[in-house]
């Protein structure tokens, strides 16, 4: 038995999750938390590295970092990345086989990491210069019912107004005031451009 991405992917960003739990939405930014989500004890959650689909290796280590921090923070889960050899297991047992995820994989993973829900995803887009721009989807699994309880997808191109606001009020958030460069130290660096990505995405499931 296997989950098949595509209608994941009907669930995640279409009707933005499959239930009749409110939904957010903005300019750069939409998601969606499930019912089961706010009932479901979630303690362990393991993070897959994020999927592009240009053969990158720092762009997804970048972008699948970012998330681990800022999952982190939020502190109601802990947070487990696979290791650089059991990533490649997981690729080749197929959880993202052919765009399909596979149930007896999910079962297993959940045995090896005790994981209550797996968040996976993928880089949408990507421009590592200014304007700095990057796309996300994302999705967390549950694994006791392989139903996915959160969604979220994002695109943020710092060449809007939008995002340029939500970018200093970031920095003013979480960096001395006085840095150099000031709220535009965020721009001159892909890894911290994903740092805020990530941010502006995971605060979702707080919210």
């Amino acid at each position: 038995m296997k989950f098949t991405l595509s209608i994941l992917i009907l669930c995640l960003f279409v009707v933005g999750g499959c239930s009749s739990a409110p939904k957010y939405h903005s300019s750069c930014l939409n998601y969606n938390k499930t019912d089961e989500y706010k009932k479901i004890p979630i303690r362990r959650v393991l993070l897959l590295p994020f999927e592009y689909n240009v053969d990158r290796e720092a762009i997804i280590d970048e972008v699948t970092e970012a998330f681990a921090v800022e999952l982190r923070k939020i502190g109601s889960f802990e947070v487990i990345v696979p290791p650089e050899n059991t990533t490649a297991l997981i690729a080749e047992h197929g959880i993202w086989d052919k765009g399909s995820i596979h149930l007896s994989t999910l079962l297993t993973l959940r045995k090896n990491y005790d994981a209550d829900a797996i968040v996976f995803g993928n880089i949408t887009h990507y421009r590592p210069y200014e304007p700095m721009l990057l796309g996300v989807k994302v999705g967390m699994i549950s694994t006791d019912t392989g139903d996915v309880v959160w969604s979220a997808d994002g695109v943020f191109d710092s060449n809007e107004n939008e995002v340029a606001e939500l970018v200093k009020h970031y920095f003013e958030s979480t960096h001395q005031k006085n840095a150099l460069y000031g709220w535009k130290l965020i721009l001159l660096s892909m890894r911290r451009y994903s740092q805020f990505v990530a941010n502006q995405i995971t605060e979702t499931l707080q919210h």
